[in-house]
């Protein structure tokens, strides 16, 4: 890759019933909603997530770290932790974790501010991933 080619980043938002994916570019710091997968108690459907990765060919992963308001660890933060593990594992593209904490938030704040659309978990998930490499790409610059 040259250095005028932007690197593709995908973002992911950890839940155990959907995870969140948002992809985005270096050179603009732009990240766009991309949609949301189902989960079975934090884990994808692999097969699906082989087509994603297989398409859109990222240079980087980033995954929010859900810490809990107080920067402890958070219940979920083991399986998210396992979820980052096997992305790596499975994948062998460069993996960042980045602390989330607010996405959430951010996400609903943005959902309610929605005309169209659903207002759904999992395209809350969508959103917070996009809200994950927004802040991903601030914490660069």
């Amino acid at each position: 890759m040259s250095l005028s080619e932007p690197r593709i980043v995908m973002a992911f938002d950890f839940g155990i019933k959907h995870i969140g994916i948002a992809i985005g570019q270096e050179i603009t710091k732009t990240a766009s909603t991309f949609y949301s997968i189902k989960a079975l108690e934090g884990q994808p459907d692999w097969n699906e997530l082989d087509d994603i990765i297989h398409e859109w060919k990222p240079d980087l992963i980033v995954v929010g770290d859900p810490y809990n308001m107080d920067g402890s660890r958070s219940k979920i933060q083991d399986m998210s932790d396992r979820f980052s593990d096997a992305l790596y594992k499975r994948y062998q593209i460069q993996l960042e974790k980045t602390d989330e904490r607010l996405s959430s938030r951010e996400a609903n704040e943005r959902l309610q501010n929605l005309d169209i659309g659903t207002k759904s978990s999992s395209n809350k998930h969508s959103i917070s991933a996009q809200v994950i490499l927004e802040d991903w790409f601030r914490s660069k610059e």
